[in-house]
Order: structure tokens, then sequence, then C-alpha cells
């Protein structure tokens, strides 16, 4: 007959705080973050004049996941972009399609990924990775994604403000438009309802002028139940979650095999 064995209160406590930690790790209220470095070559940077607009895009993403340009709302005084596609895409975020610099090559560079917390606040975003010090050669563009997940049939409300652009798509559709090359102010912002369950969270966001770089981004209120974001992917999470619940499988194996 095998030994009957019991856990130990204090292995329950370290083995239920482990798995609430995990829990806590995976569906904090954090999103993926890529860097991009546009250089000061573009054919837009510095070139768009000063405006602001509430309908700089369309209201879905193009087929390549881009914000697409709304013909003629570039804001008043503003230059339209060279920077697009024949269908408009924008492509500030896309070192592949983006053709802005000299002899038509690409100059958006990717540089880096990391998982940050909302709300993201960042008052001097400069390029790399928002660790330089001035946009006085170089330009930084980023992208935030992650899945939102609401807690019930509810609206969503954001808050997002920009020098100079940031767009934010839940499940590729517009819900907070700060186009144009401006100072930074906060444009708030609510979705329809949504169901409950996961939706895509995007915000793009562009520096394309020199003296500053802004962006502050984050959920402000709902209407019903309340939601959690997440980055997608979040492997790192996960991997973590199991690996530690095998460790602590194999240290409660241990001390029953030392106590038989």
């Amino acid at each position: 007959m095998k030994p009957f064995f019991c856990i130990p209160n204090r292995t329950k406590a370290l083995l239920a705080g482990f798995v609430l930690a995990s829990f806590a790790v995976a569906h904090a209220d954090t999103m993926l973050i890529t860097y991009y470095t546009i250089a000061g070559t573009d054919l837009d940077g510095g070139k768009l004049g000063l405006s602001t607009s509430t309908s700089y895009v369309q209201n879905t993403l193009g087929p390549d996941g881009l914000p697409v340009l709304n013909p003629g709302h570039e804001g008043s005084g503003g230059n339209a972009p060279k920077d697009v596609l024949g269908n408009d895409e924008l492509t500030w975020w896309s070192p592949t399609l983006n053709k802005g610099g000299a002899g038509g090559v690409s100059d958006v560079t990717e540089t880096g990924t990391a998982v940050v917390s909302l709300p993201f606040a960042k008052s001097k975003f400069y390029a790399p990775n928002g660790t330089g010090g001035d946009d006085s050669t170089e330009f930084q563009a980023a992208t935030l994604s992650g899945n939102i997940d609401a807690l019930s049939a509810e609206t969503i409300s954001f808050s997002v403000s920009s020098d100079d652009m940031a767009f934010v798509y839940l499940d590729g559709v517009n819900v907070c438009d700060d186009g144009g090359v401006h100072g930074a102010t906060a444009v708030a912002c609510t979705s329809a309802t949504v169901s409950a369950g996961d939706h895509s969270l995007e915000v793009f966001y562009v520096d394309l002028d020199p003296t500053q770089a802004v962006l502050d981004f984050s959920i402000t209120a709902t209407s019903g139940k309340g939601e959690t974001t997440t980055p997608t992917p979040e492997p790192s999470s996960l991997l973590l979650f199991g690996s530690g619940l095998l460790g602590l499988a194999g240290f409660v194996r241990r001390k029953v095999s030392r106590k038989a």
C-alpha cells in the first residue's frame, strides 16, 4: 500500500502563493511594445507642418495591419504624408514596406521589444527605444499590442496624449485618433459596447518633428465589471508558470519521500 501523506500547511501556502503570483504576472495590465527608429532623412520627418487632426486615419486597419491615411484629412496646414502604400497604409512602423529614405530605400529600423505596464507614460520618448536625448537626428516610432479581457459586455474608455501622433485600435477598429504634428494634448475616447472576452488592443505611435516626443496611454474606465490587459505573445510568463509548478511538485515529492 502506498503511504498516505498530506502536504504541510506551509507548503500549501507556498504553492498557493506561487500560483497567485504567476496568475498576476500573466494577467497584469501590460502590453508588448515594439520600438522603431526612423532616420532623420525620412521623407516625412520634419516636413508635415504643424496641425492637429482627429480624423487622420480611417476606421479600420489596412490589409498589412497598418493604419490607413484618411485622404484630405491630414490636418489644416499639414502636408500629406509620403510614406504611404498605394492603398494609403502608413508605413512608419514597417521596415519592409516603408520606402521613405533616399533612393526609395526604407529608413525605418525595428530596434527592440519589451513588456511595459499600463498606464504607459513617456515624456521624452526619443530613439532608440525611448532612451535617446533628443529627436534632432532621428525619430521614435512604436507599437503597443496586447489582449484586453472584458469581464462583461461593456464600453471601454481610453486616454492618449502624443507628440506627435497616436492611433488606438480595439479589434482592428480605430477608437482614438490623435493625428497630425502637434504638441501633446490628452484625447479621451470611448469604444462601442464590446462583448465579454478577449479583444485585441493596438496603439501606433510616431514622432516626426523635432523639439519633443511624448506618449501617454491608459485605460481610464469601463461601463461593466472591468478588464485586464496582457501582452501578446507572452511566452515567458507561461514558461515561468509551468516551470515553477514543476519545481514545487518536485519540492513536495522530495519532502514526502524523506518522511516515508
